[in-house]
């Protein structure tokens, strides 16, 4: 019974596979993207203030900004000239484009050009007040990175030692040890045990991350 389970789970996950490999590698690029506009978006905005400036239009505005970037920031860019030759506003697609990859920056973005096309403005200034609050927004997230890096490593190793702690006091107990190993109830106190530790490692996790 037990074998004929693996097998059939062993054959789910085969059958799987195509799909899982490539919802990680959409996870993975969307990571990367993220990173890199965190980084760079605020560059992206002041470049395209400043051709506009120039008296040149948004479309080669986006082209310059696309040249001035690689990788997965210039085929990024590569989308918004072309979903903004579908939609006609930027701000549509940064938030179209912030929505479907979870990406707040882009949100907010898109969602003030948006405003700022019903209301009107130079679009210049609004990109350039963008460009200035994604960076001052970085700077202070930093600092506060900066300032607690030490509570942060602290809370790590605290839910990376208790599982060790936990695993020593079982080895140094031949009693403790066989019950664990060897019986139901053990093995049950095992998964029980694994399901709480992860569950807090990842909660701690979560409250160390800056957002």
């Amino acid at each position: 019974m037990a074998s004929g389970v693996m097998v059939f789970v062993c054959l789910m996950l085969i059958w799987r596979a195509p799909s899982i490999v490539q919802g990680v590698q959409k996870r993975r690029r969307v990571s990367r993207l993220r990173h890199a506009l965190d980084a760079e978006l605020d560059g992206i905005f002041a470049v395209l203030a400043r051709q506009l400036r120039a008296g040149h239009d948004l479309g080669r505005a986006l082209r310059e900004a696309q040249a001035s970037q690689s990788g997965v920031v210039y085929d990024e860019l590569m989308q918004w000239q072309h979903e903004r030759q579908v939609t006609l506003s930027l701000g549509r697609v940064l938030l179209q484009r912030g929505e479907r990859l979870q990406i707040e920056a882009l949100k907010i973005a898109g969602a003030t050009l948006v405003v700022r096309d019903s209301l009107g403005g130079p679009l210049a200034h609004t990109l350039d007040e963008l460009s200035r609050s994604l960076r001052d927004a970085r700077s202070l997230r930093l600092k506060i990175e900066a300032a607690s890096a030490t509570h942060r490593m602290q809370a790590s190793m605290l839910s990376i030692l208790i599982p060790l702690l936990s695993a020593s006091a079982i080895a140094l107990t031949p009693g403790a040890t066989w019950a664990v190993l060897q019986t139901t109830p053990g093995h049950l106190l095992l998964l029980i045990a694994g399901c709480l530790m992860s569950i807090g490692h990842l909660w701690v996790r979560r409250l160390c991350h800056v957002q």
